[in-house]
């Protein structure tokens, strides 16, 4: 079994960093935290439409997938992908009869 989390690690090359929401300014506008996360996992860009966690219809510029639930990333974060910065439309944990196998981290403009 560990020779088959092996060979899809091999595929999980791309890094990404996300950053959480800290709070809104006067504004409404986000701000995020000093902190950030980073990630490692599949960089996917492909645009398609979709609906964001309010059930707006949004679109999708791609998806980054990563290994195992990474449930602490939330659409509150912000992700950044080298000098491009992305907001987060949908977080999916995708489940097996096992359990808890890769998380979906859906993004957008």
């Amino acid at each position: 079994m560990d020779a088959i989390y092996t060979k899809v690690a091999e595929f999980m090359t791309d890094s990404v960093v996300f950053t959480a929401k800290a709070s809104v300014d006067k504004y409404n506008k986000p701000t995020f935290a000093n902190t950030s996360t980073t990630v490692t996992g599949r960089l996917i860009y492909d645009t398609v439409k979709s609906k964001d966690v309010q059930g707006v219809e949004v679109v999708d510029i791609g998806r980054f997938i990563t290994y195992g639930p990474a449930t602490s990333i939330t659409v509150g974060h912000r992700m950044v992908v080298g000098a491009d910065t992305f907001t987060i439309n949908g977080v999916d944990n995708i489940a097996d009869e096992n359990g808890a196998h890769h998380t979906v981290i859906r993004f957008g403009r």
